[in-house]
């Protein structure tokens, strides 16, 4: 990556993070910001592939300058395939970038680029969506009849201390499928099993929709009960739910309810403290009868209720028959 700011006819990009503030909630002040320094070095890498080089962070976003226009928004467009890559991730769930670019003059000064271009460029960021790139009228006319880069005219809009209304462009870019992203994480891309999928992306949809329900999926070992679980849990995040893994240990001595505990516990350490106080309302103590590390994050938890033995555990469940 170059190492020394540019100066002159340059191309600007910002980007900023959409849902920071939602995540910081969610997660905690430490977990939020740990994410958002590894969005920042998605774009860092990127950048450098490109032969770009960052100016400086904003808090949210960072300030990155081009000298070829052509390979700013090859890059913009590569960072949202990254971080689109990267947030397949319960708790990554909702972060997105909004970019923007501008080819103009700009001066330099010590450690930082300055002038009407720098300001354009900002503008033209606050415009975009979650996941756009959005750019100038001016960057479209350097970038000329690049066959690769496929452009939307979003039309011409106010940008706040540019008179005049300005043209602007969005910028075609296609999420890597499911097949590719296996293939990047070292699985093989996922084939077959056509009628099983749809089965269970019928029961997400109608459990996004409030009705919820158990999937049992059974059958001999190695015939691909985990990676079928595994890719119908990426789908679910994608919808926008919230995932947890629970497993079975065929080990002696293993303490009663394990899969509800490994859930539980990874809840606990995602869910911001109030956050989680709320969900659990009058049930903290008779979760933290499973899950005694409940106990350890709210030490004022009440004493369950007390009940026979044969009331505590909890029941059997009855599995359909045929299902093993």
């Amino acid at each position: 990556m170059a190492t020394e700011l540019p100066e002159g006819t340059v191309t600007v990009v910002f980007t900023d993070v959409v849902g920071s503030t939602a995540l910081t909630n969610r997660l905690g002040d430490e977990r939020g910001r740990e994410l958002m320094r590894e969005v920042e070095g998605i774009v860092r890498g990127r950048v450098e592939h490109h032969r770009g080089v960052e100016v400086k962070g904003l808090g949210d976003g960072q300030m990155v300058a081009f000298t070829s226009a052509r390979r700013a928004v090859l890059c913009a467009v590569d960072i949202q395939k990254a971080l689109d890559r990267w947030r397949r991730g319960g708790e990554r769930d909702g972060l997105a970038l909004r970019i923007g670019l501008h080819t103009g003059e700009v001066t330099r000064e010590e450690a930082d680029l300055f002038g009407a271009a720098v300001n354009f460029a900002a503008r033209v960021s606050s415009q975009a969506g979650a996941g756009e790139v959005l750019l100038s009228e001016a960057t479209k006319a350097v970038l000329g009849t690049a066959s690769d880069i496929g452009l939307d005219d979003r039309g011409e809009v106010e940008l706040k201390g540019f008179a005049g209304n300005w043209r602007l462009f969005a910028v075609h870019w296609e999420a890597e499928p499911d097949e590719e992203a296996a293939t990047d994480s070292g699985l093989t891309p996922y084939v077959g099993r056509l009628s099983e999928r749809a089965a269970l992306r019928e029961a997400l949809a109608t459990a996004k929709q409030g009705a919820g329900s158990i999937v049992f999926l059974g059958g001999e070992p190695g015939i691909g009960k985990t990676r079928l679980a595994g890719e119908a849990m990426a789908e679910a995040r994608r919808l926008g739910f919230f995932t947890v893994i629970g497993r079975c240990y065929e080990t002696e001595g293993t303490p009663p309810f394990v899969p509800f505990v490994e859930a539980f516990d990874y809840s606990f350490r995602v869910t911001p403290k109030e956050t989680l106080r709320a969900l659990l309302g009058d049930e903290g103590p008779e979760i933290a009868r499973i899950a005694p590390r409940l106990r350890t994050i709210f030490p004022d938890l009440p004493p369950p209720a007390d009940l026979p033995p044969e009331q505590v555990a909890i029941g059997e469940v009855e599995v359909p028959e045929g299902v093993r």
